[in-house]
């Protein structure tokens, strides 16, 4: 009984000083159903047939663990890489550590910075960090193209879907509405979101990194597989890691403010069904 009240007590310090909850790694609003506003459809953005993107993940401005040198070593690599092909941007969330404004006014620095050296379209997509405060989703909203936590764009052959999963669940309005849009999809689906849907990472042993419903989660590997999702695209778990869920592969990408990661997506649009291939950085 004393072992079992020191871990209690050991995981009660862990959660408070990572300002999360018992639920898991959620805090601030973690109503998903209070963000959902609809289904935003940017349309279709020019890319030609074969280009490449950029993303980042768990940038974390103002975690400890955050190394201002990555930025450094980021820009120093950009400057010298060919970015005549890359034709858009992506940043899987948690950009803040604690959902600040000085924070996600870091993250819009870096973000434009990177336009000054490649002016192409940076979408963005809420993490649980960015919500770590009362006003963090307005922060978000205020500092993070496109404005907005569930979203669509297309290119020639795909239609890549913005998810909000920042609260470890879809919820049911933006369940309902991806079911809805999926199934009528003529081009091959994309996701990119923050928390994986399923995962065998865990915190400490203790937490698993992914949506905590396993109903939503098994209905989504189902839903992924009838419609032949091309690829799932999240962080929040800094190790990343590539996993397969029958014909549903989920890319789990490595944390930028942590390991110091960033990725190019090499994307084929001349085949059918489109090929995607991706790159770490540094390797």
């Amino acid at each position: 009984m004393k072992k079992l009240a020191l871990a209690s007590f050991v995981i009660s310090l862990f959660f408070a000083s990572c300002n999360l909850t018992s639920d898991g790694f959620w805090s601030g609003d973690s109503n998903v159903n209070h963000r959902f506003s609809g289904l935003k459809n940017i349309g279709e953005i020019n890319t030609g047939s074969k280009y490449q993107v950029l993303i980042l993940t768990d940038v974390h401005i103002g975690a400890k663990f955050y190394h201002r040198e990555t930025e450094d070593e980021f820009f120093n690599w950009f400057q010298s890489y060919d970015k005549s092909q890359i034709k858009f941007a992506l940043g899987l969330g948690d950009f803040a550590d604690g959902a600040k404004e000085e924070e996600f006014q870091h993250y819009s620095g870096i973000v434009s910075k990177i336009k000054e050296y490649c002016d192409v379209p940076f979408f963005n997509i809420v993490g649980n960090h960015d919500l770590y405060r009362d006003d963090g989703f307005e922060n978000y909203e205020k500092y993070c193209y496109p404005h907005c936590s569930y979203y669509k764009f297309e290119t020639q052959k795909l239609v890549w879907y913005g998810l909000d999963t920042a609260s470890g669940t879809l919820g049911s309005r933006q369940l309902n509405s991806l079911k809805r849009e999926l199934t009528s999809e003529v081009k091959r689906p994309l996701i990119i979101t923050h928390v994986p849907f399923a995962s065998e990472g865990k915190a400490y042993g203790i937490m698993p990194f992914c949506l905590r419903d396993t109903t939503e989660r098994n209905i989504l590997i189902s839903l992924f597989s009838k419609c032949k999702i091309l690829g799932y695209f999240c962080g929040h778990y800094h190790p990343g890691g590539l996993e397969s869920f029958g014909n549903v592969t989920q890319y789990g990408l490595k944390s930028f403010g942590e390991f110091g990661k960033w990725y190019i997506l090499d994307v084929d649009e001349t085949v059918t069904p489109p090929l995607i291939s991706l790159r770490q950085y540094p390797n």
